[in-house]
């Protein structure tokens, strides 16, 4: 069977991505309030089954394909990335998560960051923007990608572009002029995403879209597309809501 590094299946990959879909089309827009045990169960296999399957790869080669830094020492090796603007730290053989800004790293964050490391294969960046449903494979999700991550953004900011502005400023984004006001986001040192906003009037209903490098594919399975975009869109709308 192909593999992508020394003990790591594709077929591994697949079933704890699967899962991790899973439990997030289940739990609702923002993708971070309470879990039902049944999610959690998911969530927690999930992750367990990353962890196993990043345990057999080569870090260092990860780190590099990643964007990220490695050290290696005193029989430790740690991966340090950035999700956002928040710096993380990985320390193997533990998987142990740090950041100096949480005392706790959430589970689906976790999952999140070593999904990247995973998938990453240092393929560079296009350019090229192009829409969830235009990635390969991307319009079977479509109608999810639309109901978890950019509806609700419509519903919030549809007819207000400057309250759009402002809260992507407040979450570093980088103002871009494209539409009634757009932004982009670095989720993952290779991942930028890019939203654009066109405000409704009387005769057309707003419209929100998330824009991903078309290098994406590399980095992210179009299922942990869907995740990132939903956490993404409940950062913004809190974040909105606080100001």
């Amino acid at each position: 069977m192909k593999t992508l590094d020394s003990g790591f299946r594709r077929n591994d990959v697949k079933q704890h991505q699967s899962n991790f879909f899973t439990a997030s089309e289940e739990r609702g827009t923002l993708g971070i309030g309470i879990m039902e045990l049944s999610k959690q169960r998911n969530y927690q296999q999930t992750f367990d089954l990353a962890c196993s399957s990043i345990q057999g790869m080569n870090l260092e080669e990860r780190a590099k394909r990643a964007g990220a830094n490695y050290e290696n020492g005193e029989g430790r090796e740690r991966i340090a990335l950035h999700f956002f603007s928040e710096p993380y730290t990985i320390q193997f053989p533990q998987i142990e998560f740090h950041s100096p800004s949480k005392k706790l790293v959430s589970l689906v964050t976790r999952i999140l960051l070593l999904h990247y490391l995973i998938h990453a294969d240092g393929n560079p960046l296009t350019g090229k923007w192009v829409a969830y449903k235009d990635i390969p494979g991307g319009l079977l999700y479509a109608g999810v990608f639309a109901r978890r991550v950019t509806e609700p953004l419509q519903r919030r900011f549809g007819t207000s572009a400057k309250s759009f502005k402002e809260t992507g400023i407040r979450s570093g984004g980088e103002l871009v002029e494209i539409g009634d006001a757009s932004f982009i986001l670095h989720a993952f040192p290779r991942v930028p995403l890019q939203y654009v906003l066109w405000e409704g009037d009387e005769e057309f209903p707003p419209s929100v879209q998330l824009l991903f490098d078309a290098s994406v594919d590399h980095y992210l399975t179009l299922e942990d597309m869907v995740v990132l975009g939903q956490v993404t869109t409940g950062r913004l709308i809190n974040r909105s809501v606080r100001s």
